[in-house]
């Protein structure tokens, strides 16, 4: 059956079958064997980037939850955290912090991102455990295999400045290979002051500071390929206005390692398998004041230790092929609150959560008729949750705390889940130029270990942002979506238009509701000065529906037309028909680019409509639409060397995301409760030497 093409802006190209040439090239997106019809790739066009994340927002549907320069959530089709499937080098990492400080992308810098790929609409089973808000990849620059048994050394250097924070990148990259060894290492570095916004005004505490670096190494022999990587983080002093904590240090990193072989007649198994191990500390006062009597100092020390292992056999079967799959990963976070005020005070915040799953999965993907493609999986998925008891001082002085406490060691902490996922999706080919699609698919997603074992009334919710507390629920259900999906793409003659519509009914999905009159309302009253009702998270019915749509018209020689339309709806079933929280309003992107042989430029056009469709239940903020105005760009003075120039927000638009955050931290030119704002107008440079 035909592929479609794919359109991916100016800023990347498809590699339609294998990689090209020159492997350090950034404009490759991946492999041409991981595209299907409405995947998405692609790569950054600027080494000045701070959080691969910022990617999303040039893809169809999807966008990010800002609570930090490092700290953007991947969210698609209004699905947002661990809803998403987000895959850094094969691997599913697991945030270390309670508040998503570190989501999986903040994993993998973006100078040394080689692509970020994502599943349009339904994602195939074979994709990952719980992919309900589809699935994603970000794939690292490393070492490639070379067609010889000579010795090939390679590498990269790059210096990114960005003048509204005043920040400073760098990363290098060297490669050793040949066609049966490869070696590679990398090292980065970012660093960044608060960023400015609104003329001279600024965000506070916005600084960033991360160093990273990977160590890899791989053979090939026969049929046989077999590699091992270790990347380490160590994040600094780093900002999150929106959260009640700021980052002082993160640091750990994670081992993988894979095996795969070829067993002809098309058979192939390929396995891996990870570990991670991870340390956080966090407080409320080294990056900004603190006015509060009521929170007094708090810091935060926070661990996750986990990993995972996956099997997949490949085999062709009648007309297609046919993949079985056993994945499954662990994982172990606690968190211990203390105050350095006051050696007595502490609060297991989590103690030994548990959160593990265990997966099947089969995926059969082949034609049925001539021009006519048909794919269909099913994933079982047993999902063991537990916690260990936990306790604070604070019970011994307030009822209402030892209430909580004693409630939850109580429950049943041990939670087993039995989830079941499938898909069915037909693809015809209708003309050379023409291809139609629908699909339909059952997605679970067990909850969160803070939905679960969050038992005293805190913000530990995964990064939601709201300014609220909030409380567990041992006994939530998991969240069952039924998707619905109905694409086209058509190319010819230098147009390309893929649009695709969506419906997705999601049962027992989890968001917070307030309570009253329990021994949870008291506590967040004595400790938020009387004026905060505590959110549980529960059960409610929820739907969302929208279309996106990526096209791209090729103007003339060397001019060329690109862009993105994306709009959801998400809203309640039940409870009143409330608003979904967090929802990205009606938006477009547009670029014109100009591409010469050795330099291009682009002008970009970002447009967000108001987002008046609010959610009630968390005292939600209306949004402002905007328009924003970028140009870039890029020339090759000579052979590997580029050297790139860009101003993004060129009329220095004050504005603010609806998906940012609400501002927490004094002392800032943003009130507390107000909306943090997007980076005003800012010059970049970049410089880059492939050899």
């Amino acid at each position: 059956m035909k592929r479609a093409k794919l359109s991916l802006l100016s800023t990347a190209v498809l590699a339609t079958s294998v990689y090209a040439a020159d492997d350090y090239n950034q404009t490759i997106v991946v492999e041409g064997s991981r595209m299907r019809p409405g995947e998405f790739g692609i790569a950054p066009d600027s080494t000045v980037l701070k959080d691969t994340a910022s990617l999303l927002k040039r893809v169809p549907g999807a966008n990010v939850n800002r609570n930090g320069p490092l700290t953007g959530i991947a969210s698609y089709r209004g699905l947002f955290g661990s809803r998403v499937n987000s895959v850094v080098d094969g691997m599913s990492w697991k945030e270390v912090g309670p508040n998503s400080m570190d989501p999986p992308l903040s994993h993998i810098p973006a100078s040394l991102t080689e692509s970020l790929t994502v599943y349009r609409g339904i994602a195939p089973v074979s994709s990952g455990i719980e992919t309900i808000g589809s699935s994603m990849f970000a794939e690292s620059r490393k070492a490639h295999f070379t067609d010889s048994d000579a010795f090939e050394f390679h590498g990269m250097a790059s210096l990114g400045y960005s003048e509204a924070d005043n920040g400073l990148t760098s990363s290098v990259l060297g490669t050793y290979a040949n066609d049966s060894h490869r070696f590679h290492a990398s090292l980065s570095k970012e660093q960044g002051d608060d960023y400015e916004f609104d003329g001279s005004k600024s965000v506070d505490p916005s600084q960033y500071d991360r160093d990273a670096y990977t160590v890899g190494y791989g053979t090939k022999f026969g049929a046989h390929e077999l590699g091992f990587n270790y990347s380490n983080n160590d994040t600094g002093h780093t900002g999150s206005p929106s959260l009640p904590m700021d980052i002082i240090w993160a640091r750990g990193g994670i081992f993988s390692t894979d095996y795969s072989v070829k067993l002809g007649d098309g058979r192939s198994l390929e396995t891996s398998y990870y570990y991670q191990d991870m340390r956080h500390l966090m407080n409320n006062f080294s990056l900004r004041q603190n006015g509060s009597m009521a929170n007094k100092y708090r810091q935060n020390l926070t661990t996750v230790d986990g990993g995972g292992l996956s099997m997949v056999y490949n085999m062709p079967v009648s007309t297609g092929s046919l993949s079985l799959g056993l994945e499954g990963d662990q994982s172990t976070h606690d968190g211990l609150i203390t105050d350095p005020t006051n050696a007595m005070f502490y609060v297991d915040n989590f103690n030994g959560a548990q959160r593990n799953r265990y997966s099947v999965f089969s995926e059969w993907i082949g034609d049925i008729d001539e021009g006519l493609e048909l794919e269909l999986g099913v994933r079982y998925t047993q999902v063991e949750m537990d916690s260990d008891k936990v306790d604070s001082s604070m019970a011994g002085m307030m009822p209402a705390v030892a209430t909580l406490r004693d409630t939850f060691n109580g429950s049943s902490l041990s939670q087993t889940d039995h989830n079941w996922d499938f898909d069915a999706i037909v693809r015809q080919s209708i003309s050379d130029e023409l291809t139609a699609e629908i699909g339909f698919a059952r997605k679970t997603r067990s909850p969160s270990y803070q939905e679960r074992y969050l038992w005293i009334p805190l913000e530990a919710t995964g990064g939601l942002a709201d300014n609220r507390v909030y409380i567990g629920d041992v006994n939530l259900d998991p969240e069952v979506a039924y998707q619905f999906e109905a694409a086209i793409e058509y190319a010819s003659n230098g147009l390309y238009f893929a649009p695709r519509a969506f419906y997705h009914r999601v049962n027992d999905y989890i968001q917070g509701e307030e309570i009253s009159g329990t021994a949870a309302n008291m506590v967040a009253g004595m400790m938020n000065n009387g004026n905060m009702t505590v959110l549980q998270f529960a059960n409610v019915d929820a739907e969302l529906y929208g279309m996106d749509v990526e096209w791209g018209y090729e103007l003339a020689e060397s001019w060329r037309l690109d862009g993105t339309v994306s709009y959801v709806r998400g809203r309640r079933r039940d409870g009143g028909g409330d608003n979904l929280y967090r929802i990205a309003p009606l938006n477009t992107r547009a670029q014109l680019t100009f591409d010469q042989d050795n330099w291009s430029i682009a002008a970009e056009v970002e447009a967000y409509t108001a987002q008046n469709d609010v959610a009630e239940y968390n005292a939600e903020m209306k949004s402002a639409g905007y328009g924003l105005l970028h140009l870039r760009g890029e020339i090759q003075p000579a052979q590997g060397f580029n050297l790139g120039l860009g101003i993004e927000n060129i009329l220095d638009k004050n504005y603010a995301d609806h998906t940012a955050a609400i501002n927490r931290a004094m002392g800032s030119d943003i009130a507390v409760g107000d909306k943090v704002p997007g980076q005003g107008r800012n010059l970049y440079l970049t410089a880059s030497y492939e050899w």
